[in-house]
C-alpha cells in the first residue's frame, strides 16, 4: 500500500507531467513541419525502410516458391545419337554389328504422397520467416521513428538556445554601456570595461559554439528526414502513457517489435528440425511415364511403353541421426537464449526509459523554479551595482547563472519530450502514434498463423504486389 505522502506526491509529478507536456512547444523558432509529417518522410523514404521492405517482399516470394514442393513434377527426356553393339547372345545376325541413329523421348511425371512432413515444416519455417521479416521491418520504422522524433527536437532545442544566446549577448551589451557610463563618470576603474568586454566576447563564443550545433543539428535532420527542416516546428502532446514502471516494462515485453522478431527465430529452428530429420521417415510417391524410340538398343524398328506405379523410399537406418538430433535441439536452445537476452535488452530500455521521464519532469520542475529566482536575483544585482552597493562581477556573475539556467531548463524540457516519445518506441507504438506505414505490401504479420490453421497450402493463395 502506498503512504498518503507518496500518492500526493505521485499526483504532483502526474501533474507536472501534464502541464509541461502540454506546453512543449519550444518557442521563437521560424520553421513550419509537423513532428508527425517528419517522422512518415522519414520512414517511407530512408534507405534503411527500403531495404527492410525489399526483404520482406523478397521473404514472401520466398515462401511462394514452396507451391513447387505440393505440385506434380512432370519431366520432359530425349535423346538421339549413333549406337553400334556387338551382342550375339541378345541380338540377331541381322542386327548385330549394326550402326543405328537411335532416337528416344519420354515424359515422367512424380507426385509425392508423404515426405515426413518435409514441406509442411518448409512452409511453417518460410512462413516464420516472413513474419520475422515483417516485424524486422516495423522495428527498424521504430528505429527510424525515433531518430526522426530525436533530429526535429534537437532543431528546436538549438534554435531555442540561439535565442537564448542572442538575449544573453544583448543583456551583456546592455550592462557594457552603464560601465562605460559609469566608468567615463570616475564611478568605474578602467579595469571593469575590459571585464566587461571579456564577458561579451565570452558571450559571443558561446553563441558561435550554438550555432555550429545548430548546423550540425540540420544536417543530421536532413540525413534522417530527407529535406531539410521547414516549416513551423512543435513538439506534440503524448496522451496515455503507462502509469508506471512496471506497466511500461510489462507492455514493452508484450509488444515490441525486437521480442516478436526473436520469437519467429525460434520457432524457424523448432521448424528446420523438422525438415532435417524428414529423412528418417519413409518418403512415398505416385509416377507415371511415356517413352517412345527408334532403333534403340541395337535393335531396328519402333518400341513404345508406359509405367504407372506407387514407389516406396525408407532409409530406416543412418549413421549420426543421434547426434544430429542433438544438435539441432541445441541449435533452439541458442536461440531461445537469444531470445531471453532479447527481452532483457528490452526490459533495460523501457526501465531506462521511464527513469529518464521521471527524472526530467522532477529537472524541468527544478528548473524552472531556478530560472525565476536566478533572474531576481540579476535584477536585483543589477540595481544594487547601478547604486553602488554591488560589484560589477557580482552582477556579471548572475547573468552568467541565468544564463547557465536558462541553457539547461531549455535542454531539460526537451530531454523530457524525447523520453515520452522513447517510452512508446520501447513499447513499438511509436511509428503507429504518428500514422506511419513503414511498408507497400501487407505488413500483417500472421503468415505462420495462416500456414498452421489449415492446410499449408492455402498460404501460396497470398498476393504480393509487385515493385512500383
Amino acid at each position: 500500500m502506498k503512504t498518503v505522502s507518496e500518492t500526493f506526491g505521485a499526483c504532483l509529478r502526474f501533474g507536472a507531467i501534464l502541464g509541461l507536456a502540454s506546453t512543449v512547444t519550444f518557442s521563437g523558432t521560424a520553421f513550419a513541419e509537423t513532428m508527425k509529417s517528419a517522422v512518415n518522410a522519414a520512414v517511407t523514404s530512408n534507405p534503411t525502410g527500403q531495404a527492410g521492405r525489399a526483404d520482406v517482399r523478397a521473404s514472401a516470394l520466398e515462401l511462394l516458391q514452396l507451391e513447387e514442393d505440393y505440385m506434380p513434377r512432370l519431366s520432359l527426356t530425349a535423346r538421339a545419337g549413333a549406337e553400334y553393339f556387338d551382342d550375339t547372345a541378345r541380338l540377331t545376325p541381322a542386327d548385330n554389328r549394326e550402326t543405328r541413329f537411335a532416337r528416344e523421348i519420354g515424359v515422367t511425371g512424380e507426385v509425392v504422397l508423404f515426405d515426413g512432413h518435409r514441406r509442411a515444416n518448409r512452409v511453417y519455417r518460410n512462413s516464420a520467416r516472413v513474419d520475422e521479416s515483417i516485424f524486422g521491418l516495423l522495428d527498424a520504422s521504430e528505429t527510424i521513428a525515433l531518430n526522426a522524433v530525436e533530429a526535429y527536437i534537437d532543431v528546436i532545442r538549438h534554435h531555442d538556445l540561439m535565442h537564448v544566446a542572442d538575449h544573453n549577448i544583448r543583456k551583456h551589451r546592455q550592462i557594457a554601456r552603464q560601465v562605460r557610463e559609469l566608468v567615463d563618470a570616475g564611478r568605474l576603474s578602467s579595469s571593469d570595461q575590459f571585464e566587461i568586454d571579456e564577458r561579451l566576447m565570452a558571450a559571443r563564443l558561446a553563441k558561435l559554439d550554438i550555432q555550429q550545433s545548430l548546423a550540425d543539428a540540420k544536417a543530421r535532420y536532413e540525413a534522417v528526414i530527407g529535406h531539410k527542416p521547414k516549416g513551423n516546428m512543435a513538439v506534440p502532446h503524448v496522451p496515455h502513457l503507462p502509469a508506471n514502471k512496471r506497466e511500461l516494462i510489462i507492455t514493452a515485453v508484450r509488444e515490441n517489435f525486437r521480442v516478436r522478431e526473436a520469437d519467429t527465430r525460434v520457432r524457424q529452428k523448432e521448424y528446420q528440425e523438422g525438415i532435417d530429420t524428414a529423412d528418417e521417415l519413409p518418403q512415398v510417391s505416385i509416377r507415371a511415364g511415356l517413352r517412345h524410340g527408334s532403333d534403340l538398343d541395337g535393335l531396328g524398328g519402333d518400341e513404345s511403353d508406359a509405367f504407372a506405379g506407387v514407389y516406396l523410399n525408407w532409409d530406416f537406418y543412418a549413421g549420426g541421426r543421434k547426434a544430429r538430433r542433438s544438435a539441432l535441439r541445441h541449435r533452439t536452445a541458442e536461440e531461445t537464449a537469444r531470445r531471453a537476452q532479447t527481452v532483457r535488452e528490452i526490459q533495460e530500455l523501457a526501465a531506462r526509459s521511464w527513469n529518464a521521464y521521471t527524472t526530467n519532469i522532477e529537472r524541468a520542475v527544478l528548473l524552472q523554479r531556478q530560472l525565476s529566482a536566478a533572474r531576481k536575483a540579476a535584477d536585483q544585482y543589477e540595481k544594487q551595482f547601478v547604486g553602488g552597493t554591488r560589484s560589477l562581477l557580482d552582477v556579471l556573475d548572475a547573468e552568467q547563472t541565468y544564463f547557465n539556467v536558462r541553457f539547461e531548463g531549455i535542454s531539460a524540457e526537451a530531454s523530457l519530450s524525447f523520453s515520452q516519445f522513447r517510452m512508446l518506441a520501447a513499447q513499438s507504438r511509436l511509428a503507429g502514434f504518428f500514422g506511419a506505414r513503414p511498408a507497400d505490401v501487407p505488413l500483417i504479420p500472421n503468415y505462420e498463423k495462416r500456414a498452421r490453421q489449415g492446410k499449408p497450402t492455402a498460404i501460396f493463395n497470398t498476393e504480393i504486389r509487385a515493385l512500383e
